[in-house]
């Protein structure tokens, strides 16, 4: 029994273990199974070498180089960056928009007010994620602007908001919406009220042509003016598109803080705006509203929609009226004008918004014969005494076939002529003569006819400070063979000697050469503006007068051109003018236009003869004779003019 625990121990000791306090690794293993030479040549292990570890620690230190670079790159270069779109992400810039510049005739009567409105306006950024937040904050908007939920929705959904991310809801909102989005405006998160101006103009239908209007930045205009905030206005026409930034003042900014959820925190900062400048025109308004409705009341007793009208200082370029008939309410844009409503004034046919007086392009007719006369006395190839024979007609036989004869007729037979009846009675074939050349006379020919007029301010911008000017077109040899493939034949010249032909000009030029023909051969660029003034009515710069050409002319050769279009009033086609209480000198025309039932009817006049103070230039279209269509609009404008403005 003694030995029963003796033997428990034994057996314990000689028991295989399954479980070291050591773990055995393969190595040992081997280390005990292998002699030492037998495991010299066994090993498996490969020494690693010292430009592996160098190799290695090049690899971290330019790692660790790179991150450091990043970093300081971000922070350094790119932290002012950074920094600002976080300052954006926490702060707002709200516009606080100038006073726009007022503009006034040459009396100073006031054309347009600045008057406040209240925009809604909403910023994307801001708006509630949770769709049903959203969806609570539109449906409150619909009901104070009384617009269907869907119609809202949609107009949301049209916004350009990754271009734009603040954008303009509704305009120029009641003083009942006003107040009733003001009281919701705390739980209308992303939604806010913007002051912006709206202009208000004075008879707008009668300035609407050269005022212009406001508008909201389309695509182009963001181009252009990346400096604009995008809920502004920008002038689309007329002075307030020309004049845009001196009009336009420097808007300031409201700077908030807001929170994550795009609510208001505290105000930041606040920089005042600069109110606009204002402009003086050279326009006398009363004499824009009697022209106005002299072409109105002829328009309307003929059935006829469209005409123009021009008056001119002969002695600046600084223009007195400019008509475009038909015309349109520019106060229309200042309103929240509906799509409809702008289409059918862009696709009336009248075409109401097309300024006939610096972009419409006619054939002036016989009112381009007193520049003919002036180039043909210049040019020595008639004097005013030389006498033509008009017998009713001027008849060229073709010089390839004898039997082939042209007739150029003439409106009667005038007989024999000189240069002041033919300018006075309006003779075509004195013109054809002395354009074209016809027996003993050489003619100008089409080259010298193509440089007076150019001189006379045709084929080119005269630079008028409205936009959409055209420059008409002056036709040659050249021109013709390039547009139509056709050789110029003396024909040609022939039509082009009594303003027909491919001749087009628009009725501002033709009132700009009349101007040169009776001031002494100076031609100017017609202005609007005369001065501009600050908020207080300073004058801050004093526009001058810009003369395109002068001296093409011998003055001598001018004053037997002017006396023929006095005897046009006096004894001639105009003679309608001749009860105005000072004297006049005229020249009018009827233009024949290609598809068209009635001739173009024109007149150009100035007076006082001795010392011209206005050039007027009408167009009626498709109303036949000058004389009797145009001439009295001319008139009842020029009596006006001269029955109230004498003393002036």
């Amino acid at each position: 029994m003694d030995r029963l625990p003796n033997f428990k121990k034994e057996l314990a000791r000689l028991r295989l273990r399954r479980t070291f306090k050591e773990s055995i690794e393969p190595e040992e293993i081997l280390l005990d199974a292998t002699k030492a030479p037998e495991l010299e040549e066994q090993k498996i292990e490969v020494p690693i070498k010292p430009r592996t570890f160098k190799t290695f620690l090049g690899l971290i230190i330019g790692a660790l180089l790179i991150l450091a670079g990043q970093a300081a790159y971000l922070q350094i270069v790119k932290g002012s960056q950074y920094q600002l779109l976080a300052e954006r992400n926490r702060t707002r810039s709200w516009p606080i928009f100038a006073s726009r510049g007022i503009i006034y005739d040459r009396y100073l009567t006031q054309l347009v007010y600045n008057a406040p409105s209240f925009d809604l306006v909403v910023t994307e950024q801001d708006l509630p994620r949770a769709l049903a937040d959203r969806q609570a904050a539109v449906t409150a908007v619909s009901k104070v602007l009384g617009m269907p939920l869907n119609d809202t929705w949609e107009q949301l959904e049209k916004l350009d908001f990754k271009n734009n991310p603040t954008a303009t809801i509704a305009s120029n909102l009641s003083h009942e919406k006003l107040l009733a989005l003001e009281s919701r405006l705390p739980e209308l998160i992303g939604w806010r009220l913007e002051k912006n101006i709206t202009r208000q103009y004075v008879d707008g239908s009668y300035f609407s042509h050269i005022l212009g209007y406001l508008g909201k930045l389309d695509a182009t205009d963001k181009e252009k003016n990346p400096d604009y905030f995008l809920t502004e206005k920008i002038g689309k026409q007329g002075l307030e598109m020309f004049y845009e930034k001196i009009l336009r003042g420097q808007p300031g900014q409201h700077l908030i803080e807001v929170d994550a959820l795009g609510k208001f925190k505290r105000e930041a900062t606040e920089e005042q705006p600069q109110d606009g400048q204002g402009l003086i025109l050279g326009l006398d308004a009363g004499l824009q509203r009697r022209l106005y409705e002299g072409l109105e009341k002829t328009l309307r007793g003929m059935k006829l929609k469209r005409a123009a009208a021009v008056a001119l200082d002969p002695q600046s370029g600084s223009v007195l009226a400019m008509v475009s008939w038909p015309s349109f309410d520019n106060n229309l844009f200042s309103q929240d004008l509906a799509i409809k409503d702008y289409e059918q004034l862009v696709n009336d046919p009248a075409q109401p918004l097309f300024n006939r007086v610096v972009s419409g392009q006619y054939a002036p007719g016989s009112t381009a014969k007193p520049l003919i006369a002036s180039a043909a006395l210049q040019e020595g190839v008639v004097t005013p005494t030389t006498k033509i024979f008009d017998s009713g007609e001027l008849t060229l036989v073709n010089q390839y076939n004898p039997e082939i004869v042209y007739h150029f007729s003439d409106w009667k037979a005038h007989g024999v002529v000189d240069m002041y009846s033919a300018i006075a009675q309006s003779c075509d074939v004195y013109f054809y003569t002395i354009g074209g050349g016809y027996g003993k006379i050489e003619g100008l020919g089409i080259e010298r006819l193509a440089k007076y007029f150019k001189l006379f301010g045709f084929s080119s911008s005269l630079g008028v400070d409205l936009p959409g000017e055209n420059g008409g077109l002056v036709p040659s040899s050249d021109w013709k063979e390039k547009t139509k493939q056709e050789q110029w034949y003396t024909g040609d010249t022939y039509h082009l000697a009594i303003g027909q032909g491919d001749l087009l000009v628009t009725p501002l030029q033709l009132a700009a050469a009349t101007a040169a023909v009776v001031n002494g051969g100076r031609l100017f660029s017609p202005h609007l503006v005369d001065k501009i003034i600050d908020s207080d009515k300073n004058v801050i710069k004093t526009l001058s007068p810009k003369i395109l050409q002068q001296g093409f002319i011998d003055e001598k050769n001018l004053a037997v051109v002017k006396e023929g279009m006095r005897q046009a009033v006096t004894r001639g086609s105009a003679r309608l003018l001749n009860n105005l209480p000072v004297a006049v000198g005229a020249k009018t025309g009827t233009a024949q236009v290609a598809g068209q039932a009635n001739s173009n009817a024109w007149v150009t006049a100035f007076a006082p003869f001795d010392n011209p103070k206005i050039i007027l230039a009408v167009l009626v279209e498709n109303a036949g004779e000058g004389s009797v269509v145009a001439a009295p609009v001319a008139n009842e404008a020029l009596s006006w003019y001269f029955s109230n403005r004498s003393a002036k």
